[in-house]
């Protein structure tokens, strides 16, 4: 497994080699395409041919009306979240063509399929990401290459309080309130934990998957259903 980010992270690799797996760090901007290009390419220098990616790297910011909205933040967003992952597509695409087989899994949002006030960019950029899925599904069907996208709602992590914290100031109410309406909002009545989010990565990347392109799975606790 390739880690890709602007600053690979020490303890994953760690964990991954800990567990058995083998694991390489590549330093990579998703913003930027020759970043991208040496990435990919450094990626199956140290791994050998590249089959699967995932395409994670997002910003939940900024959280404002639209009315207050800086574009320069706003273009940020769309650039990391949804530029980032055509870039990563592109690469992937170029390496996985000639070979005939590959699957990219994108990871969205449950705002990629709803509104959020406050949220304009971070959800643009994710109604975005499952146009680009299924765009991609279709252009790389005939070389075997599947592009499935996951859906989650809000995720247990440090970053999910930050963003809670954003919609708290926003919204002139206490984190703790956020927090409450969040994890009752779905059916299941709590957040998503990192592990089902992984599962279904790893089903889409995986061939008992082998039939499904194009499709945006949600992992929401039943807030969204279709």
């Amino acid at each position: 497994m390739a880690i890709a980010d602007i600053q690979p992270a020490d303890e994953l690799e760690k964990e991954i080699r800990a567990a058995g797996g083998t694991a390489a760090q590549v330093s990579l901007d998703v913003t930027d395409p020759e970043s991208v290009a040496a990435g990919f390419a450094e990626a199956e220098r140290q791994l050998g041919p590249l089959d699967i990616v995932v395409n994670n790297a997002a910003i939940g910011t900024p959280v404002a009306l639209i009315q207050d909205l800086d574009v320069a933040a706003w273009e940020r967003t769309l650039k990391i979240n949804l530029t980032g992952s055509m870039l990563c597509i592109q690469a992937a695409a170029r390496l996985m063509r000639p070979r005939g087989r590959g699957a990219i899994v994108n990871i969205a949002s449950n705002v990629a399929k709803r509104g959020l006030p406050n949220r304009s960019a971070y959800v643009s950029s994710k109604w975005g990401l499952l146009g680009l899925t299924q765009t991609a599904a279709l252009e790389l069907v005939d070389a075997n290459i599947r592009v499935n996208a996951i859906c989650p709602g809000p995720v247990a992590t440090p970053h999910l309080d930050e963003v809670m914290q954003g919609h708290a100031r926003a919204e002139g109410r206490s984190v703790e309130q956020v927090a409450e309406d969040w994890r009752t909002g779905a059916p299941m009545r709590r957040f998503i934990e990192l592990d089902e989010v992984a599962n279904v990565a790893v089903f889409l990347a995986s061939e008992e998957s082998s039939a499904m392109t194009g499709q945006a799975l949600n992992v929401t606790g039943g807030l969204i259903m279709s």
